[in-house]
C-alpha cells in the first residue's frame, strides 16, 4: 500500500484498543492545519534484514515534524513494551517524512528489484513537482500472522478513521 507515515506500525499494549486514543487523535486533527511539503528524492533501501523499500523523501517542514511529535505523544502510552517496530520508527530528529512506494514484499531477486525501482521511478515522474498540500490523514490497523518474521507476507489492513485537516 502506498502511504506516507506519520507514526509507523506499533503493537498495542494488553487491553488497549484504538478507541482508547482515537478521541485524542480527533482533537489533534481538528486543531492541525493542512501544510505544504514537497517531494525531494527517491531512495532504495535494499533488503537488509527486514525491509526492501522505495521511499520518496519529502521536505522536513516544521508542521510535518510537529504532527509526528504530537501523534507520538498521543499513542506512545498505548504501545506494548515488546513492540518490534517503534524502536526503529522515526521520531523528532530521526523522522524523515516520506511516501513509501513499495516495501518489504519484493523478493530478493536483482531483476525484480530493478523492476520495482523502475516502477517507483515512473510513479515519481507522475508526482507534481514542487509543493503540495498535505491534508488527508488516515488511521490504519494492520494484521499479520507473523509479526516477528515475514510479517509482510501475511499483512492485511483496514482503515479505522480518516481526517481532513483544515485548509
Amino acid at each position: 500500500m502506498v502511504h506516507c507515515t506519520i507514526k509507523g506500525f506499533f503493537k498495542l499494549a494488553e487491553r488497549v484498543t484504538p478507541q482508547d486514543f482515537i478521541p485524542a487523535l480527533d482533537k489533534l486533527m481538528k486543531e492541525t492545519r493542512a501544510f505544504a511539503t514537497k517531494p525531494l528524492q527517491l531512495l532504495h533501501y535494499p533488503n537488509e534484514g527486514w525491509a526492501n523499500g522505495f521511499p520518496l523523501l519529502l521536505e522536513r517542514t516544521a508542521p510535518f515534524l510537529e504532527l509526528n511529535k504530537a501523534v507520538w505523544n498521543i499513542v506512545e502510552p498505548y504501545i506494548a513494551p515488546d513492540c518490534l517496530f517503534s524502536a526503529r520508527d522515526g521520531r523528532g530528529d530521526t523522522f524523515y517524512p516520506h511516501i513509501t512506494l513499495a516495501m518489504s514484499d519484493i523478493p530478493r531477486d536483482p531483476g525484480l528489484t530493478q523492476q520495482a525501482m523502475a516502477l517507483a521511478e515512473y510513479a515519481v515522474s507522475l508526482v507534481p513537482k514542487g509543493d503540495f498540500v498535505a491534508s488527508d490523514i488516515q488511521l490504519i490497523e494492520f494484521y499479520s500472522d507473523d509479526w516477528a518474521r515475514n510479517w509482510y507476507e501475511t499483512l492485511n489492513f483496514k482503515q479505522l478513521k480518516g481526517w481532513k485537516l483544515a485548509e
